[in-house]
């Protein structure tokens, strides 16, 4: 092979691929190290010998060298693919195998891409609150026939049952042994969370403290039970200024919390009423004698954990009502009585799906209802299930609406007439479609509890 003028010394193109071998970090085979003379060749212009009949051929700089089938050449063969090519680097020819594209990173599972409620219950408040409904079903708790009426409840709850669910005090006690204590711990951790909103309808507040829980709370929770007693009561005992001494983490964040109230949260009361068609009585009864009686000690306790042992929270910091009335029934002038003059909070915790489920129409008479006999500044509070929906018959068809919209059309539409619009009769405060509530680690009950997924919307009356 003859060089060219203008080509490097022939010599010169082992100590180039030498360089490149070193830069890609790999072994250059005889074969691929022959191709690339040829590309030095068909750059720089060489001319090749003939030995046969001594003529020679020029190889001119940009000439393809094209070689097909039997072991010849593509012109991308041997091709050293840069790091902006859009190939992938290295050598490709015959024996290139593609390497397989590295896994996508899995989407956040539902649990994950929820938000976390936040969690201002110091752990030994939980424990508390569950030591109640230890305690007031030590009986059924340790009973061998606890699991038999568990499984006979849920199966009637599968079937929309809740007569035969809750048509027995048996029934009664083991779920609110049951599925009341998550709840309960649940429900106090959103009213932890919502006090500064609750400090705006306490009777006789303090004027010189707008954020603190003086006076009186009046509540009126439709569907509520067990869970609700317990939960307003550790409400109580939250703002009597219990915080964990054994997680210094959690008090510090507990007092952070806790810094726009005054002491004077202590002197907090509230007045309870609960509705629903099942006879809760006995059963809230029991509940609330024990948040306001010393917790049962051993025979052998000490003089010293006699004397330390106290209620949860004080008689007479919290009254109760019980009502046994079917919901759905409550006209404007029976709520108006029930309501009372003056601003309060209305709950509807998991029960209100359960409504519209029986009769969308029913429910929403009933919120219109509610929406007349409640006067400004009102609080409705609504916890439930996420991604709740409601099935109706529209015409022949049967269509499902989700629970949130639906509950939006009834409180937020305004009516229109002759061109003007009137504002709605309640303001959104608070709306999340997905919450979950997670019990940590260190709790003692009986029997296993779950965390709690749910949505939560609150509304003020204007």
């Amino acid at each position: 092979m003859v060089e060219s003028a203008l080509a490097p010394p022939l010599c010169t193109i082992d100590l180039i691929m030498n360089e490149i071998s070193l830069e890609l970090g790999t072994y250059l085979t005889v074969g691929v190290h022959f191709v690339a003379i040829l590309h030095f060749a068909q750059v720089y212009g060489y001319e090749e010998e003939r030995p046969d009949n001594n003529l020679s051929r020029k190889i001119l700089p940009g000439h393809n060298l094209k070689m097909g089938k039997n072991g010849k050449f593509g012109k991308d063969y041997g091709k050293v693919v840069g790091k902006d090519s859009k190939s992938r680097p290295g050598w490709k020819g015959p024996g290139f195998v593609k390497k397989a594209d590295p896994p996508r990173p899995k989407p956040p599972t539902a649990e994950t891409s929820d938000t976390a409620a936040v969690q201002l219950l110091p752990l030994d408040l939980q424990q508390l609150l569950l030591n109640v409904f230890r305690d007031s079903f030590s009986d059924v708790l340790t009973s061998d026939t606890l699991q038999s009426l568990l499984q006979s409840v849920k199966a009637a709850l599968y079937e929309r049952d809740f007569t035969r669910a809750f048509g027995k005090e048996d029934n009664l006690e083991a779920y609110s042994a049951r599925w009341s204590p998550g709840r309960a711990l649940c429900y106090t951790a959103i009213l932890v969370d919502l006090r500064k909103h609750l400090a705006k309808i306490t009777l006789q507040g303090n004027a010189d403290s707008p954020n603190s829980l003086t006076g009186t709370l009046r509540v009126a929770s439709f569907g509520g039970g067990a869970a609700e007693v317990v939960a307003f009561g550790g409400l109580i005992r939250h703002l009597q200024g219990t915080i964990s001494k054994d997680d210094p983490e959690v008090a510090s964040d507990i007092v952070e919390g806790l810094s726009s109230l005054s002491v004077s949260d202590r002197g907090t009361k509230i007045d309870l009423h609960l509705l629903d068609t099942a006879a809760w009585g006995n059963v809230v009864d029991k509940l609330y004698r024990g948040l306001i009686s010393p917790p049962p000690l051993s025979k052998y306790a000490s003089t010293s954990a006699k004397e330390s042992n106290i209620s949860l929270i004080s008689d007479g910091s919290m009254s109760m009502t019980y009502h046994l009335k079917d919901v759905l029934a409550l006209n404007s002038n029976l709520l108006s009585d029930l309501l009372g003059q003056q601003p309060m909070l209305l709950t509807l915790l998991f029960t209100l799906n359960e409504l519209y489920t029986a009769s969308i129409a029913k429910t929403t008479e009933f919120l219109l209802n509610l929406t007349l006999a409640s006067k400004p500044g009102t609080l409705l509070l609504v916890v439930d299930s996420p991604g709740s929906y409601s099935e109706t018959i529209v015409g022949s068809e049967a269509k499902k609406y989700p629970m949130k919209w639906l509950l939006d059309h009834t409180l937020l539409e305004t009516d229109k007439s002759r061109g003007d619009e009137t504002d709605a009769s309640w303001q959104k405060v608070i709306s999340e479609d997905s919450q979950w509530f997670r019990l940590p680690e260190g709790l003692r009950y009986p029997i296993s509890l779950e965390n709690m997924r749910y949505q939560i919307h609150l509304y003020r009356r204007v």
